[in-house]
């Protein structure tokens, strides 16, 4: 199946400090690597789950692709094309054919428009998208499971469930062929995390979506991921199939984060890895392996290069010496 999304060694770099600042800091960086060499791809009716710790780079990784952010090297490829770069370095990819869905639903949303405003407002900048902007509008929310009493309502008016909908609802006003959805069920109940995920698969299934999910829950992702990526410090240590790295993680960070994730059968047999010390800076890496700080596995070569790939491709991939049985 054609890939509506490939990415190649995607690097992400933010400048930290200038002129005086920067003459001040003597040998310390200038600036951090927040996004190093991630490749992945992402097809229709896929859905790519990249989990890992806040500050991993899942987030910055979302904006790079969506031309937020500027990246600083690697090759992105949308529906078979390469996506353009301009001179800043921000990626301009068809504005159509990619949408995200901020983290925070009520934020993201003006508070000085109505639903209807704010649905309505993709129509009237691009009219080839519908005929009638304040009818599309209307159509979206039925789309998403709300009534069209909810037209009239400001965002402060919305629950943090009504709001997810909302931003899903003008994600999909251009009828994209990626989404990517940055925490779509953060901070919401338990029944309506399933309510949204079982919406976000329908309108999968109807459009063809490929998805890119970062999320913090593992436990949704085993049930709404086709593939997951597991980051740490900008890289991608371990991918591939969410039941094959669920039943086996191989690198020991994957292992640790799988163990913590809370189960709610008391009998279930846990087998915990104790991480060490703290997450580094991203502005004094460490050599090597950048996990080695932290992993009780560590060995000395750990200390000397960054371990090369193992595994299976599109099955499981994993960058440790040392990984777990």
């Amino acid at each position: 199946m054609k890939e509506v999304l490939a990415v190649r060694d995607m690097q992400v770099r933010y400048p930290t400090s200038g002129g005086l600042a920067a003459l001040m800091a003597g040998k310390r960086a200038t600036s951090i690597d927040v996004v190093c060499g991630v490749s992945f791809a992402v097809a229709p009716g896929d859905t790519l789950a990249i989990v890992g710790e806040s500050g991993s780079g899942k987030t910055t990784l979302a904006m790079g692709l969506s031309g937020l952010v500027p990246v600083s090297g690697g090759d992105v490829v949308l529906d078979g094309n390469a996506v353009a770069m301009n001179s800043k370095g921000f990626l301009q990819p068809d504005r159509r054919r990619i949408s995200v869905m901020l983290q925070d639903p009520v934020g993201s949303l003006s508070p000085r428009m109505t639903v209807q405003r704010l649905l309505a407002e993709p129509f009237r900048i691009d009219p080839e998208l519908a005929d009638d902007p304040d009818a599309a509008a209307l159509r979206l929310l039925d789309r998403v499971g709300l009534s069209r009493e909810f037209a009239g309502r400001y965002p402060h008016q919305l629950s943090g469930g009504q709001a997810r909908r909302v931003g899903l609802a003008r994600a999909l006003a251009q009828k994209p062929g990626l989404l990517i959805a940055d925490e779509p069920t953060a901070g919401l109940d338990v029944s309506i995390q399933g309510e949204m995920l079982n919406l976000l698969a329908e309108v999968q299934r109807d459009m063809g979506l490929g998805i890119i999910m970062i999320t913090h829950n593992l436990n949704i992702v085993r049930h709404a991921a086709t593939d997951m990526a597991i980051m740490y410090l900008g890289r991608f240590i371990e991918q591939g199939l969410p039941q094959r790295i669920f039943e086996r993680p191989r690198h020991p960070y994957t292992a640790a984060l799988l163990a913590a994730n809370p189960s709610v059968n008391p009998a279930t047999a846990i087998d915990r890895i104790q991480l060490l010390g703290e997450v580094p800076s991203l502005f004094e890496r460490p050599r090597g392996c950048e996990f080695h700080t932290r992993c009780p596995r560590a060995q000395d070569v750990c200390l000397e290069r960054f371990p090369q790939r193992q595994g299976v491709a599109n099955t499981q991939v994993w960058n440790c010496v040392n990984p777990v049985d």
